[in-house]
This record gives structure tokens, sequence and C-alpha cells, in this order.
């Protein structure tokens, strides 16, 4: 009488597993989906002559790096802690440059920029911009030979799919602790596992599940 009790808890175990292997596949592929990720800008934002962040002649770029972030989203400040979220330029210890925490600038389309302190031996630094719908931040890391200068609005089609450049709401000034070279290469974020990988976990959990209902058989 005990045998058929034994089996159904098997059963029930067997049945648990099923479940928690298609709702692991479901989660992480929905998360997958709406995982953000940063993208490498037009080649000409960072060199001359149509640079976006120049020197204080606007002859020369101040970048030597630009990344946006992608899928657009509107609500997304220039926060410290949504740039080291979005891990721009492959780090997320990015703290703030004194006094150049969302500045409003005076002119929606261009503006000047300045590095507090600057100490490029010391230090990496980089500006991010806000705008709002349809875009999302986008960051110009400094090639350390300027501290201060002039920039223009880089919310623009391409990337950003407007019709016209739009203004800039606001800009973040941050910095980090240059031991480390920046990022070159496979810089984005962390991604999700694809939902090949999701499948082949359900599989295997599947095939677990099978091997226990033989084993319960002999």
């Amino acid at each position: 009488m005990m045998k058929p009790l034994r089996n159904n808890r098997l059963e029930i175990k067997t049945s648990k597993l099923v479940r928690v292997a298609i709702l692991a596949a479901t989660v992480l592929g929905f998360g997958n989906a709406a995982q953000a990720a940063l993208v490498s800008c037009p080649a000409s934002f960072t060199t001359n002559p149509t640079a976006k962040v120049e020197d204080a002649t606007g002859l020369l770029t101040a970048a030597n790096a630009c990344q946006y972030t992608t899928p657009p989203d509107s609500s997304n400040v220039a926060s410290i802690a949504n740039i080291n979220a979005a891990g721009f330029f492959g780090f997320s210890d990015w703290t703030l440059n004194t006094g150049n925490l969302q500045v409003d600038p005076s002119n929606d389309q261009n503006g000047t920029w300045a590095i507090t302190a600057a100490n490029f031996a010391a230090n990496d630094y980089i500006i991010v911009f806000k705008d709002g719908s349809d875009t999302n931040l986008i960051a110009f890391r400094f090639n350390e030979l300027f501290s201060n200068g002039v920039w223009s609005s880089p919310f623009a089609d391409p990337p950003f799919d407007v019709p016209n450049t739009k203004d800039v709401s606001h800009y973040t000034i941050a910095q980090r602790g240059g031991t480390e070279p920046p990022c070159e290469v496979d810089c984005d974020p962390q991604e999700l596992p694809e939902p090949g990988n999701v499948a082949l976990f359900g599989i295997g959990i599947l095939g677990a599940a099978a091997a226990m209902r033989r084993r319960r058989k002999q």
C-alpha cells in the first residue's frame, strides 16, 4: 500500500520540475527582450570637424569615444545611478564631478562644458546628455586634452529616430579613478541568456524528470 504513495510523490516532484522549467524559460525570455544595451555612436560624433563635444575654439574634438543607450526611454535622466546602471565604457563606478550634476544649459542646442578641478593623471571623465522622447542617454568619453569647451546637441538622426535635432534637457559630467585602461571592446552591459540557452536549460530539467520516472518504474 505504501508503494503507490511513493509513486504519487515522485509524480508531484516531476510535475513541479516541469513547471519550474517553463516558468524559468518564460521569465528569462522576457527579461532578455527588455534588456537595455549600449551602442556606439556615429564616428562623426567624435571626429573633426563634426564632433559634438569640442575644445573652446569649437575646432577640435574633446572626446575619443561615444556610446548611447537603447531602446529610447524619456524618463532615464542623467543621474549618477542611471549612468552606472548603463555601464558606460565598461565601468559602473562613476562618481559626480563636483557641480556638474544634471546641468540645465542656457541654450538647448549648444553650450559650454567645464571639468571641475580636472586631474587627467588620476581620473577618467565623461559627459552624459539627456533629451526626452524618442531618445536615451548618450555619453562621450573625454580625450583628456582639454578641461573645458563647447558642445552641440547629439540628439539627431542618426543615431536616434527623430525628424530634427532635439534640444538637450541637461547634462552630467562624471569621473572615476583612471587606474584601469578604458574599455575598448565588448563594452556593452551583460545581457540575459539568449532564448536558445533558456530552451536548453528547460530541456535539461525535463530530461532529469524523465530519468526520475524511469527509476520509479524499475
